[in-house]
């Protein structure tokens, strides 16, 4: 069943499913069993089971306002029955049938029927934001994976270099003990790095393969192996202030949007607590075609009538049910209140970290810079046998070092992009932009 409001939905996910595309490659499933991190969100999307249970609750309000609708309208039943003496059996005959056919039409109850269907609209609106919350949570957690499994990949380079160089410098403090130029414990020392070296690259695969089956696990798709690199450019800035994020949070947070709704639901409920003490109508129509009606024409019977209920004294119930409603709503607006207090300050501690790693990009891109040209001058040295392979690999060593910093610290500016976009209930950094200039346009 798909219903007409579910399609701002679909399109929102669509949307979601595309957050960082900017930084992630193109494509699908590359060779090598690599898959890309725009693969990884559509499997994620496709294949969750939080997503699935999430559209199984939207699936379930719906039914449920649609069953709370048909309660304004009437119903019809009907009953028949065959019945006669035991005792005279043998003279039984049409006289002994019977039906009743009824119209039954609960016209007004004191608003509980509005109230039932205000309540279906508010369970189905928060069915469907849980599940944007749900959307939006399941493509931080696979972003998150995803990263953590390229730095894992970054670490396992860096490891294998490291190995290599501490084995190149193992082999010279052998060459050298040999020639007895230096002592027994300096060789020790280098057989001890040798060992942690290959300890770390250990490590190092051990997180990738850990990385990798969490990717698997959260997608369900197990045929890929690796993680393909995303472009080492950061193409976007942080162009917006923190009160427009805030206040964009105000009118898309799915947890504030829920509160909301909670609150307008428990003012409804007081409104209609109060409408307890007005009479309830019911409308009853029926026709009788008991005891042989196709004998007996003029037995024909045609009834209709209203039922009107009115509470004289109820011993203190409407008052009770008036002042419960009134208690829920000021924990409704309590809660209101705890949501966006708690939305203002994940939106404030998520802008920081953006802010924050974008600024370390910048001195990292200086020192890569920097490693960079010290490694294209050790390469030309080396090639005129100015320096040593071990010289070489040391400041080999340096460049992939400074490499990996900058890319962890790429890979982290756009994980807490994500988390910001996240607290704030936006597919995109355009659509705080969007609703500031909204703002702006309006306050004009």
């Amino acid at each position: 069943m798909k219903m007409p409001g579910l399609m701002g939905l679909v399109v929102l996910v669509g949307v979601l499913g595309t957050i960082n595309s900017a930084e992630a490659s193109s494509g699908g499933r590359e060779s090598g069993g690599q898959i890309t991190y725009e693969r990884v969100l559509d499997l994620t999307l496709n294949n969750s089971f939080k997503i699935a249970l999430a559209d199984e609750q939207v699936e379930s309000a719906s039914r449920a306002l649609r069953d709370a609708k048909r309660r304004r309208f009437p119903r019809l039943s009907m009953q028949g029955w065959f019945s006669g003496d035991l005792l005279e059996i043998d003279e039984w005959g049409s006289h002994n049938i019977g039906s009743y056919l009824t119209l039954d039409w609960d016209f007004y109850q004191n608003g509980a029927i509005m109230q039932l269907v205000a309540q279906s609209w508010a369970n189905l609106k928060s069915a469907l934001l849980t599940r944007r919350r749900t959307v939006s949570e399941e493509i931080y957690t696979a972003t998150s994976l995803f990263y953590d499994a390229l730095k894992a990949k970054r670490r396992i380079e860096i490891a294998e270099q490291t190995l290599k160089l501490d084995e190149l410098q193992l082999d010279v403090a052998r060459s050298e003990l040999a020639d007895r130029r230096i002592a027994q414990s300096e060789l020790g020392d280098a057989e001890a790095r040798a060992f942690d070296s290959r300890q770390a690259l250990t490590r190092a695969k051990q997180d990738f393969q850990k990385g990798i089956r969490s990717l698997r696990l959260l997608s369900r798709d197990e045929t890929f192996d690796s993680v393909q690199d995303l472009p080492r450019e950061i193409t976007w800035t942080l162009d917006f202030s923190l009160e427009d994020a805030i206040k964009t949070a105000l009118h898309d947070q799915p947890n504030v949007l829920i509160a909301k709704s909670n609150v307008e639901l428990a003012q409804l409920a007081v409104k209609y607590a109060k409408l307890k003490r007005w009479p309830s109508v019911r409308f009853l129509t029926g026709t009788d075609y008991a005891f042989a009606p196709l004998a007996r024409p003029e037995d024909f019977g045609f009834r209709a009538g209203v039922i009107v209920s009115y509470p004289l004294y109820d011993a203190g119930d409407r008052r009770s049910r008036i002042e419960d409603a009134r208690s829920a709503l000021r924990r409704a607006q309590i809660q209101l209140w705890q949501a966006q207090d708690q939305m203002e300050q994940e939106v404030t501690d998520s802008y920081a970290g953006v802010s924050n790693q974008l600024d370390l990009l910048r001195p990292a891109e200086k020192r890569l810079q920097k490693a960079e040209t010290n490694f294209a001058i050790a390469r030309e040295r080396y090639k005129e046998r100015s320096i040593g392979e071990l010289e070489m690999g040391r400041i080999r060593l340096q460049y992939l070092q400074s490499v990996q910093q900058l890319e962890n610290l790429r890979l982290e500016a756009l994980l807490a992009r994500t988390k910001l976009l996240k607290s704030v209930g936006v597919s995109s950094t355009e659509k705080i932009k969007a609703y500031t200039q909204k703002r702006a346009e309006e306050e004009k």
